[in-house]
């Protein structure tokens, strides 16, 4: 969004996005509208696509929802991935393709492709992410360290065991916040966590909308994480932080700010060196020692 506030400073841009971070898009600087999608009909959302008079239509999903969304703008230009447009219907949803490669591209540099950017923008006052004032996150007590351990995939677990050593250890220099949802996949990793734990900590699972998590992460003075949404919204901060990777590749998800540690299954000291072609392995294979010093390293640097 910031490339094309950079490209486009007179226009109005408008994103359609998921109803559940609907939110969260409201807090983008440089973005004047949301639209948002859910389960429903969403016709106030199709009316403005359908009706509205666009000048750019940019599709980043690469679905057959975004590509009838993209056709029904009628947009004097609109552009979509080659990659998602392979079938017939598809290609003729869109003006031009994009030709860049998620395989071979870090996700950010994917994205800015489509955008016409070849460079990262930074927004005025260096933030990805204004959170409103009357956002008030929880706790006021300094040092803290979030410590998000839920992902959407199973195998992007790691071990609750090795979490509550972390914990443990943490909690002699910071306070520890843990954050998730604490449902799905989730409840039983933070069941076995709570249970294993003897620190004081606080417990914020389940009772944060995104926005408030993100005015957290915000705050935070460590982000301790797996590979999800939590840990990219720290990188969307940049603030000190350690991610955990096992089955997905670091290639493409990684934290790219100077203050981000890189832990991946497999290695035995944290990566400054990633391929595009890295095979993942078990998140059994990160052992604490390998996040304790990441850990030392982050906050080392900061």
């Amino acid at each position: 969004m910031a490339a094309l506030r950079q490209a486009h400073s007179g226009a109005e841009i408008v994103a359609v996005v998921p109803e559940n971070v609907e939110g969260l898009a409201h807090c983008i600087p440089g973005l004047d509208g949301v639209l948002p999608y859910g389960g429903g009909f969403n016709l106030p959302t199709w009316a403005s696509l359908l009706f509205g008079e666009w000048d750019l239509c940019l599709d980043f999903t690469g679905t057959d929802r975004s590509a009838l969304m993209a056709w029904l703008s009628r947009a004097k230009r609109s552009v979509g991935y080659a990659k998602f447009a392979s079938d017939h219907w598809r290609a003729r949803a869109y003006t031009a393709l994009c030709d860049a490669s998620v395989r071979d591209l870090h996700t950010v540099d994917f994205h800015l492709a489509l955008a016409g950017s070849s460079t990262m923008a930074f927004p005025e006052g260096g933030s990805f992410l204004r959170i409103p004032p009357s956002v008030i996150a929880p706790p006021s007590t300094r040092p803290f360290a979030l410590i998000h351990i839920g992902t959407a995939r199973e195998e992007k677990f790691w071990l609750d065991q090795r979490w509550a050593e972390i914990i443990e250890h943490t909690a002699r220099t910071h306070h520890v916040v843990l954050t998730g949802t604490n449902a799905g996949l989730e409840r039983p990793h933070l069941d076995r966590l709570r249970a294993l734990l003897h620190v004081p900590f606080t417990d914020l699972t389940g009772r944060l909308s995104l926005v408030e998590l993100a005015a957290l992460i915000g705050r935070c003075d460590l982000a301790l994480g797996v590979d999800s949404m939590a840990m990219h919204l720290a990188a969307m901060f940049q603030r000190p932080q350690v991610v955990l990777f096992g089955p997905t590749n670091p290639f493409h998800w990684r934290p790219r700010h100077p203050r981000a540690q890189v832990v991946a299954a497999g290695h035995d000291e944290p990566l400054t060196e990633f391929a595009p072609k890295a095979k993942g392995a078990d998140m059994n294979q990160i052992s604490t020692a390998q996040v304790l010093s990441a850990i030392n390293r982050a906050l080392s640097f900061s």
